[in-house]
């Protein structure tokens, strides 16, 4: 078998393929001719491990997405890269990502769409070869804020080039308040209905249902308290793809939840954090299931991951009472697969999420279903 060259390996690492085709393109290379020919040595298992790395990136569309992808930065995300994406000049300057890019030039000259998602769609449009260029990874988390004008128009412009680049979309978005006007839901349902074209996972988060959740509440820390969400929701599945556990939950296993398998491209996230006696781990496992936020229709639950984190005292009980929770709230036919993390700084408090796939989002299906574009997002009453 032939060689190869460090640079040759990086260059592979670096590539537009696929995570597969990279294994692939290396998997029949640098065996050693010293060693035993039935087996594989460290160092052929060390350059397989620098091709198998999964590139994920996050992306942040329009002024509600950005804000996503600075407060990510800001507490810290590792094992993804991020990019900012406006036709605001003022915005993408002070927000904070990795990488940004002003979409656009021509058509808004760097002062916004104005709320019209035509012209955010256009300004992709404009610069559809750049996105394509920069949406280089192996699972794209794409956040936009739906009902105004860059998120709206652009965001399925973005979701498609990733998907054109082979990547998985999983796509966290949120819907404007009723508050906001009948306008701004149209303009909301049709984006989502383009999104979910291009979306192997969508996870739409109403306003209105934290306003149900919290109260009444301004308008702006409505807005700072969904920042917070997405935040946490996006980061933990960074964290659950990219950090192996003492019982480990695989990218294969988590493509399996993400793959769009039917029309609609949706399922549930869920996280919650419990102080770790028995009565509260079991609160909050059914919290984490039943996200408030999503209102999900868990009798739809075909495959799920349950991952539980604690500290070193983690027991095996507190485990197993947070997976039959879990287990107990699916159908039976569903599968479910468990992962367990070990971060010290927990103390005796528990972090438990859950991700599945099956429950279908009744603003995706409003979106997707609906012919008659004339009426807002049926918000009211889910």
């Amino acid at each position: 078998m032939n060689f190869m060259s460090v640079d040759d390996i990086l260059n592979i690492a670096k590539s537009r393929t696929s995570v597969r085709e990279r294994f692939n393109e290396i998997a029949q290379h640098n065996q050693n001719p010293n060693t035993n020919p039935n087996c594989d040595d460290d160092n052929y298992l060390a350059d397989l491990l620098k091709v198998l790395k999964i590139k994920s990136l996050v992306v942040g569309v329009g002024g509600a997405g950005n804000n996503t992808v600075s407060r990510l930065e800001d507490i810290g995300i590792t094992n993804a890269d991020s990019i900012c994406i406006n036709t605001d000049a003022h915005d993408l300057y002070y927000s904070n990502a990795s990488q940004k890019v002003l979409i656009g030039k021509e058509k808004c000259q760097g002062l916004g769409s104005g709320n019209d998602p035509s012209i955010g769609g256009e300004a992709a449009e404009e610069d559809r070869d750049r996105l394509s260029n920069i949406l280089n990874a192996d699972i794209v988390f794409l956040t936009c804020g739906l009902g105004g004008g860059t998120g709206t128009g652009a965001a399925p412009i973005v979701a498609q080039e990733a998907k054109k680049n082979k990547a998985l979309v999983v796509t966290f978005c949120s819907l404007p308040f009723n508050s906001e006007g009948v306008q701004r839901g149209l303009r909301a349902k049709q984006g989502l209905k383009e999104l979910a074209d291009y979306s192997d996972f969508l996870i739409t988060i109403p306003n209105d249902n934290l306003l149900r959740i919290v109260g009444k509440i301004p308008m702006i820390t409505g807005f700072k308290i969904m920042d917070e969400v997405l935040i946490r929701n996006i980061g933990e599945v960074v964290n659950l793809i990219n950090n192996c556990g003492l019982v480990n939950i695989d990218f294969a296993d988590v493509r399996r939840i993400f793959v769009k398998n039917e029309k609609y491209p949706t399922g549930l996230v869920g996280i919650a954090e419990s102080v770790g006696d028995d009565a509260d781990l079991i609160e909050k496992s059914k919290l984490a299931l039943n996200n408030p936020l999503l209102n999900p229709d868990t009798s739809q639950v075909q495959r799920a991951i349950v991952s539980v984190t604690g500290d070193h005292t983690l027991s095996l009980s507190k485990v197993d009472s947070v997976v039959s929770t879990i287990t107990n709230g699916i159908p039976q036919s569903a599968q479910l697969k468990f992962g367990v993390q070990n971060k010290p700084e927990m103390g005796s408090k528990v972090k438990i999420m859950v991700l599945a796939s099956g429950p279908v989002s009744p603003y995706v299906r409003d979106a997707m279903d609906s012919d008659n574009d004339s009426s807002p997002l049926n918000i009211v009453g889910f």
